[in-house]
């Protein structure tokens, strides 16, 4: 293992002097909010809601404001955007008579509260005031509500296409080269989902340490790994953290996937960690058979995960991982420290950090 300040050769990036980033295989975040905001403004900014139906006519006229959060992951040439973004901005219209003179006008506000990767798939919320209340003025906002309202969700949706297939990153990541494909020597390096060196086995560089100073030998080839945490969640906030591929891949920023019954498998990292649901005890405990890709065929390990909630809102996980073995298929020692790694570092802490459950 690592010794803490040193990189491990294995997975250096920043730490090489090219500062490269070997095999595409570690996370690249990019900050895309400045984008966002231009990409939206523009998309809405003088949107024609309705031209003339109905004798009515709306318009988009500006977007005052794109607050929140919009970020750009690449990992292994694969885009994964994260964001949440709220727009607010505002919409005049009219309505004419036959003669195409103007008998009743509006103005207003229109808010967009949470444009989120989430819900990619779905129609986002949209709300619309009025400057100033009348029969005129309702029958518009009534337009704008009912028949209107596609146009900004077509807007919306080709911001979505936009940023899902890359956004300012796309045609950068386009004309990167590919990799060479990796030899078998090299797979072993770039299997495990550690990006950063491991920490001590002690685990004094992590507060998620380990309920006895040393990993235990359950046998001659397998190590034993305890750690217990606290939330600021409930019970449910967390057991959710394992059965919900959407929590599992906003706090890996990885592809995910889960099918939380008895049998069911589930993978995390893109792959690199995959298992069985082996019992699950709704909000209170879970065991998994666990294994990494790179784990010598036919391994796998044991996890055992309690969930106790002392005081609402408060609860503690106490995590028991059996059965890991002293190597991987490649030769390479060190899988107690990378999997000791990937739960402090990856799993428990990324938690608190993503969804603010940190104590």
């Amino acid at each position: 293992m690592a010794k803490v300040g040193e990189g491990d050769a294995r997975w250096i990036v920043q730490e090489r002097a090219d500062g490269t980033n070997v095999h595409g295989w570690h996370w690249q975040e990019r900050d895309v909010l400045k984008w966002s905001q231009t990409r939206l403004t523009e998309l809405l900014s003088n949107l024609v809601i309705l031209n003339g139906q109905d004798q009515v006519c709306i318009n988009c006229t500006t977007v005052d404001s794109v607050t929140g959060e919009a970020l750009i992951n690449n990992r292994k040439k694969k885009l994964i955007p994260s964001y949440e973004l709220a727009v607010k901005g505002h919409w005049k219209g009219e309505i004419k008579d036959g003669s195409q003179n103007s008998v009743a006008s509006a103005s207003g506000s229109f808010q967009l509260p949470y444009i989120s990767d989430e819900n990619a798939d779905e129609d986002p919320e949209l709300t619309v005031s009025l400057t100033d209340s009348g029969a005129g003025q309702q029958q518009l906002k009534q337009a704008f509500v009912t028949k209107g309202k596609m146009e900004v969700f077509k807007a919306v949706k080709q911001f979505v296409k936009e940023i899902q297939a890359g956004g300012p990153l796309q045609k950068a990541t386009d004309a990167q080269p590919q990799p060479d494909k990796p030899t078998a020597r090299t797979a072993a390096s770039i299997t495990s989902v550690s990006t950063s060196a491991p920490s001590q086995s002690n685990g004094a560089a992590s507060s998620s340490k380990p309920k006895s100073g040393t990993p235990s030998k359950k046998a001659a080839d397998t190590h034993t790994l305890d750690f217990q945490e606290s939330f600021y969640a409930r019970a449910q906030d967390i057991f959710e953290c394992f059965t919900q591929a959407g929590k599992i891949q906003a706090y890996t920023q990885s592809p995910a996937q889960a099918q939380p019954e008895v049998g069911g498998s589930f993978s995390m990292f893109g792959g690199s960690v995959q298992g069985v649901y082996r019992e699950l005890v709704p909000f209170s405990n879970l065991k998994l058979d666990w294994r990494f890709g790179n784990w010598p065929d036919c391994v796998m390990s044991k996890v055992d995960i309690k969930l106790e909630e002392p005081e609402q809102g408060t609860t503690i996980l106490t995590l028991h991982h059996t059965g890991i073995p002293h190597e991987d298929k490649y030769g390479n020692s060190d899988v107690e420290g990378t999997t000791r790694n990937g739960w402090q570092q990856l799993i428990l802490h990324r938690i608190k950090a993503v969804f603010g459950y940190g104590l």
